[in-house]
C-alpha cells in the first residue's frame, strides 16, 4: 500500500499543469471617420436661443452687444448664410428672407428690436381692427422696425416675447454679413406674419 502511495505521488510530481493562456487581444475597433470642413466648422451664433435664454429667469443672457460680438466671431471666415445655405437655414425655420438689401437691416438693429421686445416679456402687443399691419417696435434711427401682419377684419394680441421668438427665429434664417430681413409666420398664431424690416439701408 505504501508503494503505491509513493508512485502515485511521484507521478503527480511530474504532471505539469499548463496555465490558461490569455484570450487572444480583440481587433482594433478604431475607425477613420472623415468629416466635412463644413460638418466641423463654428454654429453660427442663435439668436432664436439667446431671445429663450433672456427670457429664461434661471439664465444670466448675453446683453445686447455680447450677442452681437458673438455673432459675428461665430461668422468669422465662413459664408455661413448665404446662397444654399440660407435658404436651407430659412426652410428650416420657416421664414422668407428679403434679399433686397435696401429693405434689410443692420445686425446690431435687428438685435435691438428683439432685444427689447423680449425684455418687455408678457406685456401685450395688439393690432387691432381695421389695421393689417403695424410696427410694433422701431429702432432708435426710427428706419428698422418690427412689424406685425394679419387680416384687417381680426383683432390680434400676442405678448411681447411671442414677437421676440418670431424675431429670433428669422435673424437665425436670414442673417448673412452685415444685415438681417425677412418675415415668419407667428409660432404662437399662426394668424400674425412677423416681419423684420429695414428702410433705406
Amino acid at each position: 500500500m505504501l508503494s503505491l502511495k509513493l508512485t502515485t505521488i511521484a507521478i503527480l510530481a511530474t504532471l505539469t499543469v499548463a496555465a490558461p493562456s490569455p484570450a487572444p487581444a480583440p481587433a482594433s475597433t478604431v475607425t477613420s471617420i472623415t468629416t466635412s470642413t463644413e460638418e466641423v466648422a463654428t454654429k453660427p451664433f442663435s439668436f432664436s436661443q439667446w431671445v429663450d435664454d433672456i427670457l429664461n429667469p434661471n439664465v444670466v443672457a448675453l446683453t445686447p452687444e455680447q450677442a452681437l460680438k458673438a455673432y459675428y466671431q461665430s461668422i468669422n471666415g465662413t459664408t455661413t448664410g448665404t446662397g444654399e445655405k440660407a435658404t436651407e437655414l430659412a426652410k428650416r425655420a420657416g421664414a422668407t428672407c428679403e434679399t433686397d438689401n435696401s429693405k434689410r437691416m443692420p445686425v446690431a438693429d435687428a438685435v435691438y428690436l428683439v432685444n427689447t421686445m423680449a425684455a418687455a416679456g408678457q406685456e401685450l402687443v395688439h393690432i387691432p381692427i381695421p389695421f393689417c399691419s403695424k410696427s410694433v417696435c422701431s429702432s432708435p434711427s426710427g428706419r428698422s422696425s418690427l412689424i406685425g401682419q394679419k387680416d384687417c377684419n381680426l383683432w390680434v394680441e400676442e405678448p411681447s416675447e411671442y414677437w421676440a421668438r418670431a424675431g429670433g427665429l428669422i435673424m437665425d434664417a436670414c442673417t448673412w454679413g452685415d444685415k438681417s430681413g425677412g418675415k415668419i409666420v407667428m409660432p404662437a398664431n399662426q394668424f400674425i406674419t412677423v416681419l423684420l424690416y429695414g428702410q433705406g439701408y
